[in-house]
């Protein structure tokens, strides 16, 4: 073979190898990225794992009275300590808020005084609220019915039925982001009363309850956040040693509804992160003990700088 020939095959093959080492190293680097993926997807199916896990948990505290060793639905933050990681949860009772299928419209114009509207905003909006669920068609002074929904080119109308979730009060006519916002943690659909029992009200509807003024002058008051986490002064003995109280909450009463929110937010050791917001009713008598009328994921609030 000739030396120029020589030199061209020898070009070749280092070409050869210069592109068999970017193939390889492309194959490597879409292995490790594949490898963090599914690592990253199990740390999550451990974490949601964890978080349902704490529901079931929290549903055993709840069918305990207080008074034996039960858990409390007054905004109390439990820890429970797992091998693959922790879980934080606070129960809400929703006997302490107020039902948007129950209440009348002056305690509806008060929610949203409360919450900083002018009177003559939280009437209305107060009297759409009563015109979305009601069946019939008839429109109440500074209410809403379809026609209303129509002039405003809404693509719904009144529901003219009872709410399903507190979602859909954002379909309501004359609501905004910024008032949902304000009151979401306020309202239910679950509590069949129709006035809240004070001693597990948030403050929002404590302040309802009292009038409605206004816990901000000139706006919008935004539902307060979780109390910051603060070791418990004088807390219970937990029956379980796997579970602590990191705060605790004002009072160990429990509204007649029998239904609770519980919020369960899991970390995992690994990184992982997840949060369950589930809505349960307890039984009155015979049947299974608790019944689970919501289920969905909920948002960071117990653990410092939760987001992942």
């Amino acid at each position: 073979m000739r030396r120029g020939q020589r030199g061209i095959a020898l070009v070749a093959v280092l070409w050869a190898l210069v592109l068999l080492a970017v193939i390889a190293a492309t194959v490597l680097s879409e292995s490790r990225t594949q490898s963090r993926l599914a690592r990253n997807f199990l740390d999550a199916a451990q974490a949601e794992a964890l978080a349902d896990g704490g529901v079931y948990r929290a549903m055993e505290g709840l069918a305990r009275p207080v008074a034996s060793g039960g858990w409390r639905v007054d905004g109390t933050v439990y820890a429970w300590a797992r091998p693959e990681g922790e879980v934080r949860i606070r129960i809400e009772d929703e006997g302490g808020k107020i039902d948007l299928n129950r209440a009348n419209g002056r305690l509806l114009t008060n929610l949203f005084l409360a919450a900083g509207l002018e009177l003559q905003r939280a009437e209305a909006l107060a009297a759409a609220v009563q015109d979305f669920r009601d069946a019939d068609d008839t429109r109440r002074p500074d209410g809403a019915e379809d026609s209303d929904y129509a002039g405003a080119g809404l693509p719904h109308g009144a529901k003219d039925a009872p709410f399903d979730a507190v979602e859909e009060l954002a379909q309501v006519y004359g609501m905004t982001r910024e008032i949902y916002g304000a009151v979401a943690g306020a309202i239910t659909v679950h509590a069949r009363t129709r006035r809240p029992d004070a001693k597990v009200a948030p403050p929002l509807v404590i302040a309802a309850l009292r009038g409605g003024g206004g816990t901000a002058a000139g706006g919008i008051s935004p539902q307060p956040a979780a109390a910051a986490l603060e070791p418990g002064a004088d807390a219970p003995e937990m029956v379980d040693p796997s579970v602590a109280i990191l705060y605790l909450g004002p009072t160990g009463h429990r509204s007649r509804s029998r239904t609770f929110t519980i919020h369960a937010e899991a970390r995992t050791l690994a990184g992982g992160y997840f949060t369950r917001r589930a809505v349960v009713r307890m039984a009155v008598r015979g049947g299974p003990p608790f019944r689970i009328l919501a289920w969905g994921r909920g948002g960071p609030a117990l653990f410092p700088a939760a987001t992942p």
